[in-house]
């Protein structure tokens, strides 16, 4: 947990709280780790997410069962918003994968792949 007057100065709010958590997921500097900032205050601006509004506009999670993933993200009522897709690029010097989006518990957009 993330509070005192650093945190207040850090992000321009008084008696600000905040939950970090870390995906360290690899040491390569070309996959650095990502940084995840809860906020723990009911005045914290809810947004719907979307695709096409300006900000940043996904994070991917890579699996290697998406279809596997997908029946267990169904079944604890994850709000996915397509089954599995598969998708070719190979013909643009891509290769082969299967994706989805999906939403969290804060209705933010992610995107679940698995390169094939």
């Amino acid at each position: 947990m993330m509070a005192g007057e650093e945190t207040d100065k850090l992000f321009h709010r008084r008696n600000c709280k905040a939950r970090i958590a870390y995906l360290n997921g690899s040491k390569n500097v070309e996959s650095p780790p990502v940084e995840l900032i809860q906020f723990v205050d009911n005045a914290v601006n809810k947004m719907q997410s979307d695709l096409f509004t300006t900000s940043i506009s996904e994070l991917c999670f890579y699996t290697d069962d998406i279809d596997l993933t997908y029946k267990h993200f169904i079944e604890n009522n994850v709000e996915c918003l397509s089954e599995p897709q598969h998708f070719n690029f190979t013909s643009q010097g891509f290769g082969e994968s299967k994706a989805f989006y999906f939403k969290d518990p804060d209705g933010i957009i992610l995107e679940m792949m698995q390169v094939l």
